[in-house]
């Protein structure tokens, strides 16, 4: 497994961070590198994307995609801090592709919240240079933001937030070992929901035709007991029953607990995506 980890914006100048009780480019750097001993010590192969200085802000961005994108990453990750013009912000916000609910990225934000902050969700990112631009599926992470009450919960619990990103991406990643969360949440089942018609569940987490076991039918749900779990150039669940299930959302969707809600979320996903085949 490889990662890209930019740290988020140059040392200074142009393309420089935003700061208040903390320095944004300066923190960035002390998580990425943190965040670098704990997946290399875990058999991640970690590729550094940061970027000190550039003649602009646009040349910063880009010549930190061009440093994600000239190597096969299986995931490209940009630390960041947060800021507000009334200084009244307070939390972690993670962005994805058309604001994707990744269970990883969700997981980020809940890991971060249970330190001391408020978890500000998984939001849309698409409109972000790095987003948009890499190859690799990619996460960019609002630690918190840069004035109090944020800044000294972060100073003081540096080493958990640090671990608590670890522990959040590491199934996806292939992190062995994998860390200890630094806070037990309460443990949530998950579940995946079949949108199409004649799916594949496998018996191992292979794409080979020799690991199918049986096909599934549109609106069967399985517990998720693992993942999802890179394989190849794709990714799969691993369900209660010990079968796998590819991750892709365009064939399954997922969720944590049965509501009306979320019920109304998914008959809606399954009617889109139907509706534009």
């Amino acid at each position: 497994m490889r990662i890209g980890l930019n740290a988020g914006h140059t040392l200074s100048g142009a393309g420089s961070g935003t700061s208040g009780a903390i320095v944004e480019s300066i923190e960035t750097r002390r998580v990425c590198n943190r965040l670098t001993e704990m997946f290399k010590s875990s058999g991640v192969d970690v590729v550094p994307c940061t970027v000190d200085k550039a003649a602009s802000q646009s040349a910063y961005l880009q010549q930190a995609v061009n440093m994600a994108n000239r190597t096969d990453l299986d995931y490209f990750i940009s630390i960041h801090f947060n800021n507000d013009k009334a200084r009244k912000g307070h939390g972690v916000e993670v962005y994805t592709y058309k604001g994707r609910q990744y269970p990883d990225a969700v997981e980020v934000c809940e890991h971060i919240a249970a330190l001391g902050f408020s978890n500000r969700g998984v939001k849309e990112g698409s409109g972000l240079y790095v987003i948009k631009k890499t190859k690799a599926k990619s996460m960019l992470i609002e630690v918190c933001f840069v004035n109090d009450p944020d800044a000294t919960v972060y100073q003081q619990k540096f080493e958990q937030i640090c671990t608590a990103i670890a522990y959040a991406l590491a199934d996806y990643v292939q992190a062995q070992p994998k860390p200890v969360a630094p806070v037990q949440l309460p443990e949530k089942k998950k579940y995946v929901k079949v949108l199409v018609d004649g799916l594949a569940v496998r018996k191992r987490a292979s794409w080979d035709d020799s690991a199918v076991d049986h096909k599934v039918q549109a609106n069967e749900v399985f517990t998720i007991a693992e993942g999802p779990i890179k394989v190849g150039g794709g990714s799969m669940y691993k369900l209660k029953s010990g079968l796998h299930i590819t991750a892709s959302e365009k064939y399954v969707s997922v969720y944590e607990r049965k509501s009306l809600f979320l019920l109304h979320i998914e008959i809606r996903t399954y009617v889109l995506y139907n509706e534009s085949k």
